[in-house]
């Protein structure tokens, strides 16, 4: 079993990394295109329901890796800020909450919360602890619980391009400037959800990992063309701090300059992250990689170096070692640098 695991991982990896396939698993994967197609095919097709709040969507046109998660904070911050109550709606992926909505109010510890909310969401709630986050796989019904139950007058759609049937009011899109599109092809053969003809529904594009991108100019191009009016923000995640995910205690990022590490993580796009610590000036004895969403193995995790994990990856850990640290890290403008 570990063993086929190992191997689906691999796939995916080529598949993200848009590296040719062996012909049976291409042929496989690309049979199973105009199934998976047809799911987004009727939902486009849906009646679309407006609640009685400010609805803003964040989602991806590929699937996993664009550093959604920055984004929703720092807008979820920015709308606290400015006096309004705040929910975040998630379907909580790789939850084990049931159908019915579920809320993490304010205030509340999030510690413990990933295995009914999410890692996503709990990191959310860790970040913007002002916040309403409301679990459920139906979003229309999460929107309608956050507006009945606590007053919420904006709603933040957590990786909802794809799901049109709750209507928004702004439809942002993250793109990582550093994979796209992949090989351009769709879901399972390729990293795309939907075709990019889809992303004339856009209102705005935030395109991050821009400080590692190689032709800003060609990918600004190619949305100007399904997209001509929405705006483009170029963005790159800066780190900010170091927290030990045992008990929370801070450290400067800077202090891993010139510093053997090891990194491990279990995210869409794990070289992002190990560039970053390399950016950082950190020197990567060990990278290890895991499945998205996945649980780290804490018996795999190295003993005699610091380990450097990502914030997702800490909501999901269960009793770290002390010697396991999460990089904190901020969406910040290019300009900005």
């Amino acid at each position: 079993m570990h063993g086929m695991r190992a191997k689906f991982h691999e796939i995916a990896e080529k598949v993200r990394r848009g590296e040719p396939l062996p012909w049976a698993w291409a042929a496989v994967l690309s049979a199973a295109v105009p199934v998976v197609r047809l799911g987004m095919w009727r939902r486009l097709r849906q009646p679309r329901e407006r609640v009685e709040a400010r609805v803003i969507s964040f989602g991806n046109i590929t699937a996993g890796g664009t550093g959604k998660t920055p984004a929703v904070i720092e807008r979820a911050r920015a709308e606290l800020n400015a006096g309004h109550h705040v929910a975040v709606l998630t379907r909580g992926y790789g939850s084990r909450g049931g159908g019915q909505p579920e809320l993490l109010m304010p205030g509340k510890q999030p510690n413990g919360a990933h295995p009914w909310l999410g890692d996503e969401p709990a990191l959310i709630a860790r970040r913007a602890p002002g916040v309403v986050v409301v679990r459920c796989r139906d979003r229309v019904a999460g929107a309608w619980a956050a507006i009945e139950q606590t007053g919420c007058d904006t709603l933040i759609l957590d990786d909802g391009f794809q799901y049109v049937r709750l209507e928004r009011d702004e439809n942002i899109v993250l793109i990582d400037a550093t994979n796209p599109f992949g090989n351009g092809c769709l879901l399972p053969r390729g990293i795309m959800r939907e075709p990019l003809e889809a992303l004339a529904r856009a209102t705005q594009f935030i395109l991050t990992r821009c400080d590692q991108a190689r032709d800003l100019a060609e990918l600004k191009a190619q949305l100007a063309v399904w997209c001509p009016y929405a705006p483009i923000r170029c963005t790159r995640h800066a780190p900010t701090e170091l927290w030990r995910v045992s008990d929370g205690a801070h450290m400067p990022a800077a202090e891993l300059r010139e510093r053997q590490v090891s990194a491990c993580c279990a995210i869409g796009n794990p070289d992002a992250f190990f560039h970053t610590l390399e950016d950082l000036g950190a020197r990567l004895e060990t990278k290890l990689a895991f499945p998205d969403h996945g649980v780290i193995p804490i018996e795999g995790i190295p003993t005699k170096t610091l380990v450097i994990t990502t914030e997702k990856d800490a909501m999901r850990m269960s009793n770290p070692p002390d010697n396991v640290w999460a990089l904190g890290i901020e969406l910040q403008d290019l300009e900005e640098e």
